[in-house]
């Protein structure tokens, strides 16, 4: 399965214009993006190292087809790595990121929980 572009036909509306509305407000400054815009009732983001590692959790799980029914091996959840991948290189066409999955819900989580990396150059 595609995953890629799977999670780009599934985030490049609505999820990716309010992704690009928010890095705009917080002026492209991911620290204060994962501790103030990415904190609500839906998910809760976290700075690990700043400028460079963040965390984000989702606190339920937000994959339209998980949550039909249509769905629910754990393999989907690269279908949320990638849609973060994609989102962060429309925010940031001239970096490079890294998205791990650290837990989720399908693989017995009570939150989805994505480690970012923004990589940089030496």
């Amino acid at each position: 399965m595609d995953y890629r572009k799977e999670a780009i036909a599934c985030v490049k509306g609505n999820v990716l214009q309010m992704h690009k509305q928010i890095y705009a407000k917080y002026n492209g400054d991911f620290d204060k993006i994962y501790t103030e815009a990415y904190n609500n009732t839906s998910y809760m983001g976290r700075v690990i190292e700043p400028g460079k590692e963040y965390e984000l959790s989702y606190l339920e799980c937000s994959c339209p087809k998980v949550k039909s029914g249509l769905r629910s091996n754990p393999e989907q959840c690269e279908c949320s790595r990638q849609s973060i991948l994609f989102i962060l290189s429309q925010l940031e066409p001239d970096s490079q990121f890294d998205v791990r999955i650290e837990n989720t819900i399908l693989r017995g989580s009570d939150r989805c929980t994505f480690r970012i990396t923004k990589k940089t150059e030496n």
